[in-house]
């Protein structure tokens, strides 16, 4: 075995996988938090945050 090209190729290996990781795990937060801005609001709910803005 050549061991001189097989630890660096599985460290680089390893690396990559928890950059995948880490960055899947950041995307989802983002892509939860697109879906949570997304939904329209109703009318009732704007003027709700009106008055609770005005009020604080």
């Amino acid at each position: 075995m050549n061991w001189y090209i097989l630890i660096p190729t599985g460290l680089v290996l390893i690396a990559l996988v928890i950059f995948l990781i880490l960055r899947n795990q950041k995307d989802e937060k983002e892509f939860e938090h697109q879906l949570n801005d997304d939904f329209p609001v109703s009318k009732e709910e704007e003027k709700d945050r009106d008055i609770e803005k005005i009020v604080k």
